[in-house]
């Protein structure tokens, strides 16, 4: 009797490409990891989705057409077609998919099945019948049933005759690469064209076949069918599978490393899709729905399957797909009535194609997009790898989405610099980069170029806390105490402890009303308990300005002024801030500072305000309802400690590459940074409540600049293989590390980038969000950066807005602090911003695609002359942001963002036209005092800004050539 399968109208399943270097034959029963849990026994999601998009017709000609399988750069497409007349019997066809130009490669005659094009694109192979003596007996007599009023059921035919042919894709030069008695078709090419995997029944009849087995094989010739593999010449034939049943239609994964097959049950029932090693080794069950499944292909990630079934009903195959371990439940893929079957994806993986038999028995190929990222996500699989899949040197909605959402995805966690997640990214970057044919341009000619930073800080051994005097109390680190990161370590000796109620001094605006804690408070030599944050009950406006000034930070620099030798800071009674302590985390910078800084408890501080008469929550109401008290001095109560501190030391990761033109004397580079805030412990997080902790994904920021970087580095990189008269400059691509710490890993770049001769560079910075227009920065940097905005919005249509400031928070300060021209690129800001919602699904992916078409129009601008063409131009800003656009007065100054161990703010320059250049400040200067008040670190600067007053001179002491210099300057007051 005849099996179910035989109603089907195409018979076979092909591979993808591979890369096989042995193949020895190993007979191997399916095997399940223990770790894999199963997926219950005819399981599957049918829920409506849309995963396949904008299906069209691919074939038209002839009653029959089906089975078609894309060459491996998308381009041609061979497939089986009923269409010439003559001949009854399918041909095998290659059709041109640019001009739809088709042409026939098999012989003509006889039957034909199951073709393949040949990864160097000379040459396909396909099974004929074209040799069998009888074939014109055949043919006659298929003409003859057809015109039978009442039809037979559809049979296909496993012909002995059959065997595996390659031609030319003209036809030509044909070569018989089987001769084995039996059915030898379902054939495709390895990845790299050196081995043929193929379906044969010849063991049926070779082997001396008895009982049960006989009579099955002579009922149905498939009972004997199984999966073989041979060089791409016919040579070293080796047999896979020994099953008994089907085993039929084996196709590569895009790896080379895993061939999947349908294997039929012995009594052709039911059949389940299967993978193993290319050796046949690791034989894996991955569908357990117990119809008719089969045509199964891998998508080039390798990540999944697809493939048709007949869990529906007969009469209405769909396609599915599986994860490739097949230990997700099969998920349906479309939802038409008829037979839907023999799937296929592009070897990019963003289409898929297979064949359409309608009602009345007519098949046609089909063709329509497809979106991997819902695949990915109805299969509960992580975001695809793009170097694992095929992209296109074109810039495409589809890749941009793939670099997205691999960046973004939970396995990265918010990309942290120097975590181990960038450095698995970094070096998938860098593999792409050398395979498309750029070359490292970090040291040594790598890749990498790596700088090292502090990220973290632990508790040493030896942390004390101790008060003693009259009120004697030793405290437990961990649990009464902990020192904060950017405390002075060492040993401090007894001194007095004085309460000075929030810590705060706040100078009177023209709004505002002097706040001063320390008023009437001598600390000098002493130790100052402090309330964290600020006074909670004041008016909105009021809190708003105290608010500047209540940074610990900014605390801490306070009461070092005021002469404190240590401040402890505690939440206090009312503020209802959870107390963590055992979890020390890096707050700030290791610039030197001298005075100890302590978190204590609640209770601790408590039992000391106690001691001195007061209540402290009483005392916190009070100061909450914005009442500025008198000092407490804790009587006869002396505090010591010891803080001993552990820093972290972490290496960064910038990517860099280099896309060399002969006879270039210029270089344009194109960066974006690819790191973002981790769980929100690297830079400045934005999280509030329940989302604090978690993953910060940073799909705008920077995922889509990094996509950008990506896109056009493939194509500039095709653009110089085919038409290298275009680039007349060599081109760097970057992705930075440290951005989100202060442009740590730009900043590193500069500081040695002669030799590169950098002549402009262009930044992206956040480009997934465009809404209308993009904004187009800093183009103040360069003397013509407007002129060729003009020209490529004439040029792109592309909607800019260009703004003058080249003063900006991302890595394009660090250029042109480097005097080098520079514009970025930002689509804009949102309420995502730093917080664990930037996800992937909210990015404007054709937005980013246009945003991609500026950058490339100027890019081509700059790169089509040897010359370069832009000139740098210092310029003024409206207000420095680096400064803190919160602050009321202005310098001008440009802080060094990456300085470390430094006693003071060392300066990269001063903006033109500011106090900071009209006093003299130049690069490297390292300010140490400003208006009457020491600085030791950042925070001490940022203090005296919000402080000083406006358009009044003051002095500020620079540390220059080992020598102390005193510069006059006056503060102007912001508009």
């Amino acid at each position: 009797m005849k099996k179910v399968k035989v109603l089907l109208t195409v018979s076979c399943i092909f591979p993808l490409v591979s890369s096989l270097t042995s193949c020895q034959f190993k007979e191997a029963k399916p095997t399940k990891s223990p770790s894999e849990t199963p997926v219950a026994s005819g399981a599957f999601s049918s829920e409506k989705n849309a995963l396949v998009g904008e299906a069209r017709q691919l074939t038209f000609v002839g009653p029959k057409s089906g089975e078609g399988y894309f060459s491996p750069d998308g381009k041609k497409m061979i497939f089986q077609s009923e269409r010439e007349p003559g001949n009854p019997f399918y041909q095998m066809f290659v059709i041109d998919l640019v001009t739809g130009e088709s042409t026939r490669v098999s012989p003509g005659a006889g039957k034909t099945t199951c073709g393949w094009i040949h990864p160097s694109m000379k040459k396909v192979l396909y099974s004929s019948t074209h040799l069998d003596p009888e074939t014109k007996k055949k043919t006659a007599e298929e003409y003859e049933n057809r015109k039978k009023a009442v039809k037979a059921r559809y049979s296909w035919s496993f012909d002995e005759n059959y065997d595996i042919f390659s031609s030319d894709l003209h036809g030509k030069n044909i070569q018989r690469l089987t001769t084995s008695k039996g059915y030898d078709a379902e054939g495709s090419y390895s990845p790299d064209g050196q081995w043929i995997a193929f379906a044969s029944n010849r063991a049926g009849y070779t082997e001396k076949l008895e009982g049960e087995d006989k009579k099955f094989f002579e009922q149905d010739p498939s009972y004997m069918m199984d999966i073989y593999i041979m060089k791409a010449d016919g040579t070293q034939v080796k047999r896979l599978t020994t099953s008994k049943g089907y085993d039929g239609g084996p196709f590569f994964s895009a790896d080379g490393k895993k061939i999947t097959w349908r294997r039929f049950s012995p009594n052709g029932a039911t059949a389940e899709i299967y993978t193993m090693n290319v050796d046949g080794s690791e034989q894996k069950q991955v569908t357990q729905l117990k119809s008719m499944s089969w045509a199964p292909f891998f998508h080039p990630s390798g990540d999944y399957i697809i493939f048709g079934s007949s869990v529906l009903g007969y009469s209405n195959f769909e396609l599915f797909i599986v994860d490739a371990k097949g230990t997700k439940a099969p998920v349906r893929v479309t939802f038409d009535d008829g037979f839907d079957g023999l799937p296929v994806f592009t070897p990019d993986g963003n289409s898929l194609s297979w064949t359409h038999r309608n009602e009345k028995g007519e098949s046609q190929i089909m063709i329509a997009k497809w979106d991997d990222v819902l695949a990915r996500k109805l299969l509960g699989l992580s975001a695809q790898d793009p170097a694992a899949g095929s992209l296109s040197p074109e810039v495409k909605v589809d890749d941009v989405k793939k670099w997205v959402y691999y960046l973004a995805s939970p396995e990265f966690q918010g990309r942290g610099t120097g975590s181990g997640e960038e450095k698995i990214y970094t070096e998938k970057l860098a593999q792409l980069f050398k395979s498309w044919g750029l070359e490292g341009a970090g040291p040594n000619g790598s890749f990498f170029q790596t700088f090292e930073f502090t990220s973290g800080v632990e508790l040493g051994p030896q942390n004390s806390l101790e008060v003693v005097g009259s009120y004697q109390k030793k405290y437990e680190v961990s649990k009464d105490f902990e020192p904060i990161s950017f405390s002075k370590t060492g040993e401090f000796r007894e001194a007095p402890i004085v309460f000075a109620g929030y810590g705060i001094k706040a100078p009177a605006s023209d709004k505002e009303t002097e706040y001063n804690s320390y008023k009437g408070l001598d600390v000098k030599g002493k130790w100052v308990l402090v309330l964290n944050d600020l006074p909670a009950d004041v008016p909105s406006q009021r809190r708003h300005y105290l608010n500047l000034y209540s940074r610990l930070q900014h605390k801490v620099t306070v009461a070092r002024n005021e002469g404190a030798i240590g401040i402890l800071v505690a939440n206090g009674v009312e503020s209802g801030l959870p107390e963590k302590f055992g979890q020390i985390k890096f707050e700030g910078s290791l610039s030197e500072s001298t005075l100890a800084v302590i978190r204590l408890s609640t209770n601790a501080a408590t039992d000391l305000v106690k001691y001195a008469g007061h209540n402290l929550s009483a005392l916190q109401k009070k100061l909450d309802r914005g009442e500025v008290l008198e000092g407490i001095t804790i009587p006869s109560a002396y505090l010591k400690a010891k803080v001993d501190l552990h820093f972290k030391k972490s290496q960064g990761t910038n990517v860099l590459a280099k896309l060399a033109v002969k006879g270039a004397t210029s270089s344009v580079m194109i960066g974006a940074h690819g790191d973002h805030l981790g769980h929100g412990q690297f830079g400045s997080s934005l999280a509030r409540g329940a989302e604090m902790g978690r993953s910060h994904f940073g799909a705008d920021d920077n995922a889509s600049g990094v996509s950008g970087v990506m896109e056009l580095a493939h194509y500039y990189a095709d653009l110089k293989k085919n038409s290298p008269h275009k680039l007349q400059k060599n081109l760097y691509f970057a992705v930075w590390s440290g951005e989100e710490l202060g442009n740590l890993g730009s900043s590193h770049f500069t500081k040695d980038m002669v030799k590169h001769n950098i002549s402009a560079y262009i930044n992206m910075d956040m480009i997934g969000r465009l809404n209308g227009r993009v904004f187009v920065q800093g183009l103040g940097s360069g003397n013509t950066w407007s002129q060729l905005a003009e020209e490529v919005g004439i040029r792109t249509a592309v909607p800019m807005i260009v703004q003058e400031d080249p003063y900006l928070p991302t890595d394009s300060m660090s250029f042109y602090m480097a005097g080098v021209p520079t514009a970025n690129f930002f689509t804009g800001s949102h309420g995502e911003y730093h917080t664990p919602r930037d996800t992937a699904d909210l990015v404007n992916y054709e937005g980013v695609v246009k945003v991609l078409k500026a950058v490339q129009g100027f890019t081509d601008l700059l790169s089509d002359s040897k010359v370069p063409m832009v000139k740098y131009v210092k310029v003024a800003s409206s207000q420095n942001k680096l400064e803190g656009r919160t602050f009321r007065v202005y310098l001008g100054t440009i802080p060094d963002y990456s300085q470390e161990g430094v006693k003071g703010v060392r300066v990269t320059g001063a903006s033109k036209e500011s106090p900071a250049e009209k006093a003299g400040i130049k690069e490297k200067d390292i300010i140490v005092e400003f208006d009457g008040t020491k600085i030791e670190n950042l925070y001490d600067y940022v203090y005296t800004l919000q402080s000083v007053k406006p358009n009044k001179e003051t002095v500020m002491k620079v540390l220059r050539d080992g020598k102390v210099i005193d510069l006059k300057i006056t503060p102007k007051l912001k508009e």
